[in-house]
């Protein structure tokens, strides 16, 4: 009886488990930038809601304040006067307001979104 020379050899055997293995590191290492790219993409869209919402309400009280929206997120607020109300400008004023929303991303580093918005206020000069 005749040696069989179907099978594969040792070599051939260890170059494709090397060659499939290269191939399953990469195939995982796609797969979490693109886990971490929609988990950075998900935090930027819940900080501009958050941004949007603040910078409703500071269009209503002006002011400088800061705070946690208890999911991660914090803001900072200001307030800066831009005009001066006079009796000019028929008592009105003009504001900058800024609002930044702050979060720690999962490495650790702080990421941050920052609105910047004009106002006109009416002064109450009363009389």
């Amino acid at each position: 009886m005749g040696k069989s020379d179907s099978g594969f050899t040792l070599m051939e055997v260890i170059v494709s488990v090397a060659v499939l293995a290269i191939s399953f590191v990469m195939i995982m290492q796609l797969f979490s930038g693109g886990l971490r790219a929609s988990r950075t993409s998900c935090d930027y869209s819940r900080a501009i809601v958050h941004a949007k919402d603040k910078m409703e309400e500071m269009s209503i009280f002006p002011e400088n304040t800061s705070g946690e929206f208890g999911d991660g997120f914090r803001w900072e607020t200001e307030v800066e006067p831009v005009i001066e109300p006079s009796e000019d400008n028929n008592y009105y004023s003009l504001l900058k307001i800024k609002v930044r929303i702050l979060w720690d991303d999962v490495r650790g580093k702080t990421n941050h979104v920052e609105l910047i918005s004009l106002r006109t206020m009416k002064e109450d000069r009363g009389g």
